[in-house]
């Protein structure tokens, strides 16, 4: 099975890299690809064109997108493009600042030996814990685990080529930040997952190129709308899934 690990990292951003690569020393036989980050700091808007709506921003979206969420997004778009032109069978995506917090090679042979399709695994989350609706063995103590509500955050992922095919189909053009556009999988088609004991972490020391620290305008009345409306889509579709059992037994 043909895998590999890309590291999402920008390219003046050494010292994270480095950091990132020291962590893989331990197993040789797995192949790193750094992937050089969109900067969306100097993409034109041609440039960005190509993937983001900024008419369905405005439209859909409570907030305008930082030019880091937007180079984010365009980042993961590139990762998928490379599983689908390399014809991966999967691939581990991670941005620059996670800490590896598992037996690396031992996770890849997890996730090659299931047996079920899948397209997406989230493998970090932030701190905020999901209550979980179902949950699988796999190889090796992990478990496949199905959230009540998908975890924010793309520091760690696992892609399938079936799902990168999806996710390059369905995830364009963008309007919202990619870990916000995956929760709404259910209306994508796309089947994501979570991996457990959560074989990556956010690394909290390095400071965030995407969201910096300032404030923004926010359209308060869609923000509500649209939450709400979530809430509902995402209700429902767990019960139709899991079951109402499931929904009211979930646990973190």
């Amino acid at each position: 099975m043909k895998m590999k690990v890309f590291v999402i990292n920008l390219d003046q951003s050494v010292e994270r890299y480095q950091h990132a690569v020291a962590q893989f020393a331990p197993y040789p036989d797995i192949v790193v690809e750094r992937i050089s980050a969109a900067d969306g700091r100097v993409m034109s808007e041609a440039q960005l064109s190509q993937y983001y709506s900024l008419q369905l921003n405005q439209q859909l979206y409570h907030k305008m997108l930082r030019p880091g969420e937007k180079g984010c997004y365009i980042s993961h778009i590139w990762c998928w493009q490379q599983i689908v032109a390399q014809q991966l069978d999967f691939a581990i995506i991670l941005e620059d600042d996670f800490i590896l917090q598992c037996d690396l090679a031992a996770l890849v042979d997890a996730i090659r030996q299931l047996q079920q399709p899948w397209h997406y695994l989230k493998l970090a989350m932030p701190n905020k814990q999901q209550p979980v609706l179902q949950r699988e063995p796999m190889a090796h103590g992990f478990s496949l685990v199905h959230y009540q509500k998908m975890p924010v955050s793309t520091v760690a992922q696992a892609v399938s080529l079936a799902g990168a095919k999806l996710l390059l189909e369905k995830m364009q053009p963008f309007y919202r930040p990619v870990d916000v556009q995956l929760q709404y999988s259910f209306d994508l088609g796309i089947d994501v997952m979570g991996v457990q004991p959560l074989p990556f972490r956010p690394e909290l020391e390095f400071e965030s190129l995407i969201n910096p620290h300032q404030k923004q305008a926010v359209n308060r009345p869609l923000f509500y709308k649209s939450r709400l409306c979530f809430s509902w889509q995402n209700f429902w579709h767990n019960l139709r899934r899991y079951g109402l059992l499931a929904y009211l037994q979930a646990k973190k």
